[in-house]
């Protein structure tokens, strides 16, 4: 190229500029914000009600202000069984609905004590929780418990859940068992004799501060 050929000066630094505009484009995308899906929004929605130790009915989505329909959620909900991505999400189901919750927050067990109360099964949350208790650990399970996270009991409440089950068939298994300083727990006969419940509220309540 001869010198007549060769572009001014202004015109070449337009042209560096232009490359080099379109160099940094190239390596620094424009970042473009992409909408969530539907499922990952309920999946979500689930997760931060579990890290908040709450169940999410399904009666939640159908209801304003979600409003969702109910042929939507039904194919929404079975996207999510089927996703790897929202493997924690699980489903349990009351007598009243299907609810669900992410296990990254919420045991299967809590899970299910969440249920009862949100149902209001006081007797049925009851037994679920002495059963467990009797068959996991085991040990009795004390009664004033009921009145802390997740159930919140009332006293009240309490004394006459455990009077309706004593006359219930299906909470047979479940009896009263105090210590010698009248601190009383329950346990389940299921899986556990009376004398090893007496002796393990006993230890609790008692020997084991007389032997440190």
């Amino acid at each position: 190229m001869n010198h007549q050929d060769e572009l001014p000066l202004a015109k070449v630094s337009e042209i560096d500029e232009a490359k080099r505009q379109w160099l940094q484009g190239m390596r620094h995308p424009v970042d473009t914000v992409t909408e969530p899906e539907p499922a990952e929004i309920l999946a979500e929605f689930i997760r931060q009600h579990s890290a908040a130790g709450q169940l999410v009915a399904r009666a939640v989505f159908l209801s304003p202000p979600y409003s969702v329909a109910e042929e939507e959620l039904s194919v929404l909900l079975e996207n999510i069984k089927q996703n790897g991505d929202y493997a924690d999400i699980a489903c349990m189901t009351g007598s009243q609905d299907d609810y669900y919750y992410s296990t990254q927050a919420m045991s299967e067990n809590y899970a299910a004590m969440s249920l009862q109360v949100v149902e209001q099964d006081i007797c049925r949350a009851i037994a679920h929780a002495v059963r467990f208790e009797c068959q996991t650990y085991p040990r009795p399970y004390k009664v004033a418990m009921l009145m802390q996270a997740p159930y919140y009991f009332q006293e009240a409440q309490i004394e006459a859940a455990i009077a309706a089950m004593d006359v219930a068939p299906e909470y047979a298994d479940i009896r009263q068992v105090e210590s010698s300083t009248a601190v009383l727990y329950l346990f389940s006969e299921r899986f556990m004799t009376y004398g090893k419940a007496y002796g393990l509220c006993e230890w609790f309540e008692v020997e084991q501060f007389q032997n440190p």
